[in-house]
């Protein structure tokens, strides 16, 4: 990975020594002048941790299978409470929104469904827009 996280080396750019964005070395500058060259370790590096498996895992575990129906839980709570009142007097959480609930009435989300959130600090989506919004 890039010293200044502009791009991993893989794919296109796994056989370039130079970052095309910010021409810093792809190597650590200190072990390959200490080793003449002849050792070279990653300035940096990106560790993933494969979401499959993690989810895969929740299951194994009876506490945490039942924690994982929640969402279905606290949704069918929602449906009957808003369809016994027309409304939803809190929204204070995911299952509450109304773009959720939309996917699960058009049956595009569904009981064993896992559903992921994520949240971004600080990303820019677009380099020419001042901000932008995306699902």
């Amino acid at each position: 990975m890039c010293p200044d996280s502009c791009l991993a080396f893989t794919g296109p750019y796994a056989a370039l020594e130079i970052c095309p964005l910010c021409d810093k070395s792809r190597w650590d500058q200190g072990k390959l002048r200490a080793s003449n060259g002849r050792s070279k370790v990653a300035a940096q590096k990106f560790t993933t941790i494969p979401l499959g498996p993690q989810l895969q895992a929740l299951y194994r575990d009876p506490d945490s299978a039942r924690n994982m129906q929640y969402l279905h839980e606290q949704t069918q709570r929602i449906l009957a409470q808003l369809r016994a009142t027309q409304s939803i007097p809190v929204i204070d959480d995911i299952a509450a929104g109304w773009d959720y609930l939309a996917e699960v009435l058009a049956n595009n989300i569904k009981q064993d469904d896992i559903v992921l959130m994520v949240s971004l600090d600080g990303a820019q989506l677009y380099e020419s827009k001042q901000s932008d919004c995306w699902m």
